[in-house]
């Protein structure tokens, strides 16, 4: 990955509080919402233009919609918008990743979380974290697991939140953001160094 490269500049902060609300609107079925804060994370994460995120999203979102059904998902179609994804932000940023397994890799973690939903014991979700960031941004595994070991906590703050009632006011919604807050600050820093 280029140095220099706009992937590596993102806001932690933005990144925390979008994925954040982006797992309460989908709990919620606030589709309006979710479709607002998800180009705005598509766009911070992978440092896109508004318009490019808005063409990202649909595709992250399409793959989500065959991901969705269970137990009668469709891993091969969410893989292959996944791909299109990939290979849009390859094309967007010139970087030389490998598409196809960054995409298997992206449902990976998907299936992982869903097996694992409100388990503490999330090991499997962290390798599988740990894995996608390794690919995507062509760095040594060891350097961002504990970036993935704070994103599955947030995730689980996430999962508890849903199991307790989905409560706007729960405590459980600012661990969320704060677990993934320190995930894309470890994140960053392990990319740039």
């Amino acid at each position: 990955m280029r140095p220099d490269n706009p992937i590596r500049n993102f806001d932690p902060h933005k990144i925390a509080h979008y994925e954040k609300e982006n797992y309460v609107a989908y709990y919620q079925k606030d589709w309006a919402k979710l479709l607002r804060v998800s180009v705005g994370l598509v766009k911070e994460s992978f440092g896109l233009s508004w318009l490019q995120a808005v063409y990202g999203a649909y595709l992250v979102a399409r793959a989500e919609i065959a991901f969705a059904p269970f137990p009668d998902n469709d891993i091969p179609k969410a893989e292959a918008y996944m791909s299109r994804f990939y290979q849009f932000i390859k094309n967007v940023h010139r970087e030389d990743f490998d598409v196809k397994r960054a995409s298997r890799l992206e449902v990976n973690w998907w299936s992982v979380h869903r097996r694992l939903f409100g388990n503490a014991a999330n090991q499997d979700l962290i390798d599988a974290l740990t894995a996608l960031y390794a690919e995507a941004y062509g760095i040594d595994p060891a350097k961002v697991v504990a970036s993935a070991r704070q994103r599955a906590q947030g995730m689980l703050y996430s999962d508890l939140w849903v199991n307790a009632g989905k409560s706007a006011g729960s405590p459980l919604l600012a661990q969320e953001e704060e677990a993934l807050l320190h995930s894309y600050e470890s994140l960053k820093e392990a990319i740039r160094s």
